[in-house]
């Protein structure tokens, strides 16, 4: 579906969701579009990129937002065309918000005579904020998780849950870099036409998706630890576990070789020809077991 949402006289703004075979044909002959820029710019799974057409005078921004469907992914890109002074949003189910953000950020700002770049800059601004909102949100998250760290019963849900953090960052720091090395190279090839007013705008974005990376990045890193940290405990539990079952496996061995003895019929063993030597075998048995228990308890080996 195209919609054109604003119309000044500096620029008109057409907003395209989820694209059909007619709408192509629109942008294309009524609109001046190239069929190649509109693939790209369409394209769900499109990397972050900047590319110009000087022969059509169109320009394509490739930018990854945040999903309002974060499932798979947490971050999804949208497609920008700048062509002949008119912008061109390109957009799906899950990155259609976009357009009320961009509407809201012009009623609370003066629009005034801006051109299509710094409108759609100023428009980017709080797009790069909810990056910083949604590291926010997954240190919550994380915060939750260690609180569990004392009921060992949830020790399998806590390492999924943590490895699902870790994905969502990942997510979040590729964007991130990319949408900062897409943002750079707009300033290094652009800054000769851009004005005062624009690269103010531009650096303004630009040092929110560093701050918001940098954020990240710490974010990552102490997801990481606790995630070891989780790890760690895991793998003091598996070994104290497989430490109990080595020592009762060895305890275990005491009947089988007090039982062998006595049933090998061999002379001269202790109560072996007694009457009531079938009770004492079990008493020996039993006696040995718990010394043995006792013993392994004494140096250590039943301890976590």
């Amino acid at each position: 579906m195209i919609e054109m949402l604003k119309h000044t006289e500096a620029f008109r703004w057409f907003h395209v969701s989820d694209m059909t075979p007619a709408d192509q044909e629109v942008l294309i002959n009524d609109h001046g579009l190239t069929e190649r820029m509109i693939g790209y710019a369409a394209d769900h799974n499109e990397s972050v990129r900047v590319e110009y057409d000087p022969d059509a005078d169109e320009s394509l921004i490739i930018i990854d937002v945040i999903s309002a469907q974060p499932e798979p992914v947490l971050t999804r890109p949208i497609g920008i065309v700048f062509i002949h002074g008119d912008l061109f949003t390109f957009t799906h189910r899950a990155t259609d918000y976009i357009k009320k953000e961009l509407l809201a950020r012009e009623a609370k700002t003066a629009v005034g005579d801006q051109s299509a770049f710094q409108f759609l800059i100023s428009g980017l601004y709080p797009l790069m904020t909810m990056y910083g909102d949604q590291i926010t949100e997954i240190n919550r998250q994380r915060r939750a998780i260690q609180a569990q760290f004392g009921d060992r019963k949830m020790l399998t849900k806590q390492t999924n849950d943590l490895l699902h953090l870790q994905i969502q960052m990942i997510y979040l720091q590729n964007s991130l870099a990319n949408n900062l090395i897409m943002f750079e190279q707009i300033a290094r090839n652009d800054g000769h036409k851009m004005s005062e007013e624009d690269e103010d705008l531009l650096e303004a974005v630009r040092v929110e998706v560093d701050q918001a990376k940098d954020m990240a990045g710490l974010a990552m890193e102490v997801i990481n630890a606790v995630s070891d940290a989780t790890g760690s405990l895991g793998n003091r539990d598996l070994n104290w576990t497989m430490k109990v079952l080595t020592v009762y496996s060895i305890v275990f061995t005491i009947p089988t070789m007090v039982s062998g003895f006595y049933g090998e019929n061999v002379d001269y063993l202790p109560f072996a020809a007694h009457q009531s030597g079938w009770w004492v075998t079990i008493i020996i048995m039993i006696l040995s077991m718990a010394g043995a228990t006792y013993l392994f308890h004494r140096y250590g080996f039943l301890k976590k």
